[in-house]
């Protein structure tokens, strides 16, 4: 059949799936992805949106520091309480892939807006379109002065049998050693267009010893890596076949992704209709009560 025709059929095959973490790439034919129903895509535009929107209706129209290429932000609000917006976990070097290079920028980062004297953090990955896991455990690793178990991974190893997995492999979370480690409340803030990454840092910190608590709505529900492979024709496909379990229950949060424990509005909608914030408002409130 035409390339358009097979685009056309391999699309619908997995479009129920509703998985981010799916994908097929036809070259010139076209390209498919998509995100769980109610939510959209994360990128550099509802990024900037969201940017500019906690500016003006949370920060009083202060510009938050921008680090790593403009993918992170921070600001110290005058409580001292800190407020630290993580949009990806990776292009932090605008010249370099190179996963040392992004570490090492990353690792500057976090010594320079967390230290001494923060009476909270507010950690805010609604919009985050995810990366490396391993850059994201860099910032659990800077929350905590005790080791512990963040999450293990197991992955399908039988064509035949869905049931069938590896043995679990065990995510530690290690304290950053020879850096200033925070171990006061932290607020994480998550939303639908929280994506992989992003919410394997959230699935850590569920886990962390100090006081933590999720302000939001549902993650996305995307965890795996994602196996890629190639069509006789050229075209690629992605898809997941790993699972993220939690370390006492062995849940997973795929699909359905992490719930918070004090759910809010919608943060998209409430960019596009100029509303308050308030997962802000309310992980501000929680911040405050903890630090007293």
């Amino acid at each position: 059949m035409p390339d358009t025709e097979l685009f056309a059929v391999l699309r619908q095959m997995v479009l129920p799936l509703y998985d981010a973490h799916v994908g097929i790439d036809a070259g010139d034919t076209g390209n498919f992805g998509q995100s769980r129903p109610g939510t959209i895509v994360p990128g550099p535009g509802l990024d900037q949106q969201a940017q500019r929107f906690v500016e003006q209706h949370d920060l009083a129209g202060t510009r938050l520091q921008a680090f790593a290429n403009g993918r992170i932000g921070y600001a110290g609000l005058p409580d001292g309480t800190g407020y630290l917006r993580i949009s990806g976990f990776g292009g932090y070097d605008h010249d370099s892939p190179a996963y040392a290079r992004n570490s090492a920028i990353l690792d500057r980062t976090l010594s320079q807006v967390i230290g001494p004297g923060l009476r909270g953090l507010m950690l805010d990955l609604r919009i985050n379109g995810g990366g490396s896991d391993a850059l994201a455990l860099h910032v659990a690793e800077r929350l905590t002065d005790r080791p512990y178990g963040a999450y293990a991974k197991r992955v399908r190893n039988d064509p035949a049998d869905p049931g069938r997995h590896t043995r679990p492999q065990p995510i530690r979370v290690q304290p950053a050693p020879d850096r200033f480690r925070y171990t006061g409340p932290v607020a994480v803030l998550t939303g639908g267009e929280t994506y992989s990454a992003g919410e394997t840092l959230t699935q850590a910190l569920m886990q962390r010893p100090a006081r933590t608590v999720r302000m939001g709505q549902n993650t996305q529900g995307v965890f795996s890596d994602v196996l890629e492979r190639v069509l006789p024709n050229g075209w690629t496909f992605g898809l997941p076949n790993e699972e993220y379990l939690t370390p006492t229950a062995g849940k997973t949060f795929d699909g359905d992704g992490i719930p918070p424990d004090i759910r809010t509005g919608n943060f998209v909608q409430e960019i596009t209709e100029g509303t308050q914030d308030s997962a802000f408002a309310q992980a501000l409130a929680a911040l405050r009560r903890h630090a007293e």
